[in-house]
């Protein structure tokens, strides 16, 4: 596809003209063709946008873009961080058969000729010399199916490696039998790398503000396209639909950086809120991440009233979906602004499990595995939401 064609799909003004954004995503059939076109531009085109990578600065450009198309006031919210990159294919080879890995997140490396051990199951499994009983490496299992990329916790120097769970029992013998392994990962930290956050915003009659999140970023080997670029489209859909107006309220938008980088980017735009003497403007923050688990929100809130509002949204909807409250504070990147005294919900999905989360932080969570009936059901109860809590 080339730029004229994308733009086409999108309803780009080609020659910097104005538009009223509204229209494209006014009905259901305008909201689908949105969709469709804004995951082909960032999953399938550009593809898996880590933090500081040459991807996610293309789609930052183009969130960017469509925050400038709707809303008066864009600020890019840029931080310098120590980015981390594996270097060429991981090996995890048990006794000769080399499984099929990814190195966590952050991850020490190996030595440069890799490790060399046995199994041990605690809890975990772990690589470990046969003769000191050290820890070379760890090793862990995706619960959801084959291996993804986690993060490491940062806790030590061992590396991990993510494994399938279909090599469970075969790793439960190898420990069991002291069978040999092989491990290596090479990575490397580049300092000084600079991402962004885009926040844009909608002035209201007060100075009180309503903040919708959702991130930006994927993890290194997926294109991310339920985690989280659904939710992201979701978010710009708001967008485009507020456009224009003058609310009761200031109402925001923020797609943040480094949310799989234990949500740098969200703490850093706090920081330069807090800097700035508006911290403390944002009343109420709405995080969305992977609506596209299934039709069924959940709904992360320990604000009960929150929580009430979004079950009486899907029923005087007539949303055909079983939503559920967990009262809890699962804010992820709502946390800095929980802590500075907002109400926050954070909301996922469930429902279609056996075929969407498996794809979680994998290379299929493709542009093509995305529901749009879970997208459309998820703007109609945000968009409600959002009138709410500007006349509340």
């Amino acid at each position: 596809m080339n730029r004229r064609e994308l733009l086409t799909l999108l309803a780009w003004p080609l020659d910097g003209g104005q538009e009223d954004v509204r229209r494209l995503v006014a009905t259901p059939e305008g909201r689908a063709n949105y969709l469709r076109g804004m995951l082909r531009a960032l999953c399938t085109e550009i593809g898996p946008r880590p933090s500081g990578s040459k991807g996610y600065d293309a789609g930052v450009a183009i969130i960017r873009r469509e925050f400038e198309r709707s809303l008066p006031e864009v600020m890019v919210d840029t931080l310098e961080f120590r980015r981390w990159v594996v270097v060429g294919e991981p090996l995890f080879q048990v006794g000769g058969r080399r499984l099929e890995t990814y190195v966590a997140d952050s991850s020490p490396a190996t030595p440069e000729g890799g490790i060399r051990g046995v199994l041990r199951k605690r809890g975990e499994y772990e690589v470990v010399d046969p003769s000191s009983g050290a820890v070379l490496a760890r090793a862990g299992i995706s619960e959801f199916g084959r291996a993804i990329v986690s993060s490491h916790s940062g806790k030590d120097d061992v590396p991990l490696f993510n494994l399938g769970r279909q090599d469970a029992g075969m790793l439960d013998r190898a420990a069991r039998e002291k069978t040999p392994v092989e491990a290596r990962a090479r990575v490397k930290w580049i300092p000084g790398v600079k991402t962004s956050s885009v926040a844009g915003t909608l002035p209201g009659d007060s100075k009180d503000e309503i903040m919708v999140v959702a991130h930006a970023d994927t993890k290194y080997n997926t294109p991310g396209a339920n985690d989280n670029t659904a939710s992201l489209i979701t978010m710009l859909m708001l967008a485009h639909a507020v456009s224009g107006r003058r609310p009761a309220k200031t109402l925001s938008f923020l797609a943040t950086a480094g949310e799989e980088l234990h949500y740098l980017g969200a703490r850093h735009y706090a920081r330069t809120r807090k800097e700035r003497g508006t911290l403390g403007d944002i009343r109420i923050c709405v995080n969305l991440d992977s609506l596209t688990y299934g039709p069924n929100l959940q709904i992360n809130t320990t604000d009960d009233a929150l929580g009430r509002t979004i079950l009486d949204i899907h029923r005087d909807l007539g949303i055909r979906a079983e939503p559920k409250v967990f009262h809890r504070d699962d804010t992820m990147d709502s946390a800095p602004f929980l802590a500075a005294g907002a109400r926050t919900v954070h909301l996922n999905s469930r429902g279609d499990d056996a075929r969407t989360l498996p794809l979680w932080h994998r290379p299929e969570d493709r542009a093509e595995t995305i529901q749009p009936e879970f997208v459309e059901s998820s703007f109609l109860v945000l968009r409600e939401l959002i009138e709410r809590l500007l006349r509340g």
